[in-house]
């Protein structure tokens, strides 16, 4: 049988849940609900003001909802919360007339309007009402299974208050439940609440099952598994501040170290739980502390102080006319005064307990109580009285199936016959306690066997914990090594990094330097075109290139003539560059010569190719040009570039006439290696100052083109003397010289002087 004021006091943690995750609500009435398991009465009030203050709205105008923006009037749901605070502040008070009525008037709004969520809230209450108030566990788990069930037939996803119901509804079934069922059965209900908590729970309502399983283990005397789980609920509740479920969890960590003998551990909870039972002003879990705590001083020998805590746990009790509790009270006073050898008040209280026991049929107090009434029997010498009153506490111990009551009336009924002098009886007595005893004490062996295999699984876990955590070291140290051996590795490697990065980034500066000098080199620092450096250094090597193409097409290595590789030069002086600094000065000059040079690059397609060659002279090389054997072409395409020039810098009184002096490569047909790059200049060089002396002649543009006959044998040019060797081919026809001159050209006097 369960202590009531133990139920009342779950009740009231139960009703604490309910604030959270409401179906509806307003913050009035979450006000009240919140106020339910430390000050009921308050909950009343504030509910009661409520349905006085605020007129029904009219059904049709959404009964479901919980809007209440006018605050005149208030929803049917809200008015079914109302109700069902009302109900709950009444069953944690133990009004039970007054919590029905008001879960009745709930029961009939609902039905009134037809709301399906609001009905499994009032289902909850009803069977939690059933099972702690009037006490009836039967109805309430059918109440609960019908609720359950309700809740299954739910489809698709379900809102958090109805999986909040479903987790309050598990919970309870399962306390009711695992008071008859086997161990296996019992544990499995609570798989189903802790499964029901989901993957994400809510602490408070974690914290209650670690409670109810906790009590569970402990009303099994599995006391290793039942201190892990009030252990962990005190300390989740303490971190986040549930003072009720501290209480609740103080309370029964109060139980499991007294049975254990950790007396001071168990008036340190008890105290605990008494101090916030009497903050609150909550007589049912105040009276419960008392009833703990003077249990506890009875324990320790300490009677005088038991005394103190049993009388105010008596008048708790009388006011709230709770017999069985009352009874009870009355059997540990009546004890207390035994040991401390006060007769007359222990016969006064243990009849006391009698007459309350017996007027409301309470088998187990009323046991306890003759069984206490035949004890002080023995010890006053009545022997008849003891046996009369031990066989009747015998009759109520069979009934109960309470084997711990049976040996100790047993024993007692024992003694009083031996006390009377009939020893036969008394050893019929004895042998019934040996057998009774020795079906105990398997019992115990069993329940000690079980607790052996848990503490064996503990110390395994322990075992395998503390292993684990000497791996988790040593692979800490590797790790700490390894991130060592990183960060120096990362370190190395960036430093490389930078060094490279720094080489890199001296290198390219150096390249660029190298660029810079390298066209600084080549360029003519006046015009910006290539200069006679560039030319001295890639003519060669592009000579050689044509010369081995060309012979090899000559020995027959190539099909095709290498047309491509043959060159058009073209050398042509500008006169007015020469005068332009003594008629415009230095800087007009620089300027003038800059312009010319860079808009001759900018209009000569490539791969023809500029170079500035001296002060007035340039030298222009075409490959594959379209202009080659016809060097009229040639000169006339020079001589507008020019022209075009003038024009657009519009420049007045400068002399534009060009001399122009051009060759092709190879200059001999049949010997393509005779004539190398300073032999071909000097052959333009020698044409050009043709071009000059016709220039002056005339005074005009001039152009001058050289060119060896098919036939011309290399043996003519085997003298080193280029400019003579050229003079004899043109004497000889083995030269052909065309020209713009309209008069004839003294070559004699162009190879013996040029002073203009």
């Amino acid at each position: 049988m369960r202590f009531l004021s133990a139920a009342l006091l779950s009740c009231s943690l139960l009703f604490a849940a309910f604030a959270d995750a409401r179906l509806y609500s307003t913050p009035i009435l979450a006000e009240a609900e919140a106020l339910i398991p430390t000050a009921p009465e308050k909950a009343l009030e504030v509910t009661e003001r409520y349905l006085l203050q605020r007129r029904l709205a009219e059904t049709s105008n959404r009964p479901h909802s919980n809007n209440e923006s006018d605050r005149s009037i208030r929803t049917p749901l809200n008015t079914v919360h109302a109700y069902l605070i009302t109900a709950k502040a009444h069953s944690a008070l133990g009004n039970h007339d007054a919590a029905w009525e008001a879960l009745g008037k709930a029961k009939n709004m609902v039905e009134e309007n037809g709301m399906k969520h609001a009905k499994l809230e009032i289902m909850l209450t009803q069977a939690t009402i059933l099972y702690y108030l009037d006490d009836k566990p039967d109805d309430a788990v059918a109440m609960l299974n019908t609720l359950l069930e309700n809740i299954a037939s739910i489809s698709g996803p379900r809102p958090s208050s109805i999986d909040r119901l479903d987790f309050e509804a598990k919970l309870l079934n399962a306390i009711i439940t695992t008071e008859d069922e086997t161990e296996a059965d019992s544990l499995a209900q609570f798989t189903e609440v802790e499964k029901a908590l989901g993957n994400q729970p809510n602490i408070e309502q974690k914290v209650r099952y670690q409670i109810a399983v906790g009590n569970y283990y402990l009303s099994i005397e599995s006391y290793e598994r039942a201190l892990s789980d009030l252990l962990s609920a005190y300390w989740l509740a303490s971190e986040n501040d549930f003072a009720a479920q501290i209480a609740s969890a103080s309370l029964s960590l109060t139980k499991l170290y007294k049975q254990q003998g950790a007396m001071d551990k168990a008036l340190q909870h008890a105290n605990q739980a008494a101090e916030f039972y009497e903050r609150y002003d909550l007589n049912r879990g105040l009276s419960e502390t008392q009833t703990l705590l003077a249990n506890i001083y009875s324990q320790q020998g300490r009677y005088n102080f038991a005394l103190v805590h049993y009388f105010n746990a008596l008048d708790i009790e009388n006011m709230l006319s709770r017999a069985t509790n009352i009874a009870n009270i009355n059997v540990s006073i009546a004890r207390t005064y035994l040991k401390l050898l006060r007769y007359t008040q222990a016969d006064e209280y243990v009849t006391r307990a009698i007459g309350v026991a017996r007027n409301h049929e309470l088998a187990l107090p009323l046991a306890q109580a003759l069984l206490l009434k035949g004890e002080l029997a023995i010890l006053e010498k009545e022997p008849d009285v003891a046996i009369d009153a031990l066989k009747q506490a015998m009759q109520n111990a069979e009934a109960l199936k309470n084997r711990i009551l049976m040996l100790e009336c047993l024993a007692r009924l024992s003694q009083a016959y031996e006390q009377k002098g009939d020893f036969k009886q008394a050893l019929n007595i004895q042998r019934r306690f040996d057998l009774l005893d020795k079906r105990n004490e398997s019992h115990k062996q069993i329940q000690e066997a079980e607790s052996f295999k848990h503490r064996q699984r503990v110390i395994e876990r322990q075992l395998q914990l503390e292993d684990m955590q000497r791996k988790q070291a040593a692979d800490e140290e590797v790790i700490v090594e390894q991130k060592k051996i990183n960060l120096f590795l990362i370190g190395s490697l960036a430093v490389l990094i930078l060094i490279l990065v720094l080489r890199h980034r001296a290198a390219s500066l150096r390249q660029h330097q190298v660029e810079d000098l390298q066209k600084e080199l080549y360029t003519h620092p006046r015009s910006g075109l290539r200069n006679l450096r560039m030319l001295n250094d890639r003519l060669s090597n592009s000579l050689a290139k044509s010369s081995a193409h060309f012979e090899q097409w000559y020995l027959g290595e190539m099909i095709h003539e290498p047309m491509s590789d043959k060159l058009s030069f073209a050398m042509f002086e500008v006169p007015f560059l020469k005068v332009v600094y003594l008629q415009h000065g230095y800087h007009q000059g620089l300027e003038l010569e800059r312009k010319l040079g860079d808009y001759l690059q900018s209009h000569i397609e490539k791969p023809a190719r500029l170079y500035h060659f001296s002060d007035a002279m340039f030298i222009y090389i075409e490959p594959n040009a379209e202009t080659l054997n016809e060097p009229e072409k040639l000169a006339g395409k020079i001589q507008s570039l020019i022209d075009d020039f003038v024009q657009e810098s519009r420049l007045e009184d400068v002399d534009d006439r060009l001399r122009i002096g051009m060759a092709d490569y190879p200059f001999l047909p049949r010997a393509f290696t005779s004539i190398n790059d300073k032999e071909l200049i000097d052959i333009l060089l020698m044409a050009t100052s043709a071009a000059r002396q016709a220039s002056k002649l005339e005074h005009t543009s001039h152009w001058v083109h050289l060119s060896a006959i098919d036939s011309t044998p290399a043996a003519c040019f085997a003298d080193n003397n280029v400019r003579q060797a050229c003079l004899d081919g043109i004497n000889t026809g083995l030269i052909k010289v065309k020209t713009s001159a309209l008069s004839g050209i003294n070559w004699q006097t162009v190879h013996e002087s040029d002073k203009n």
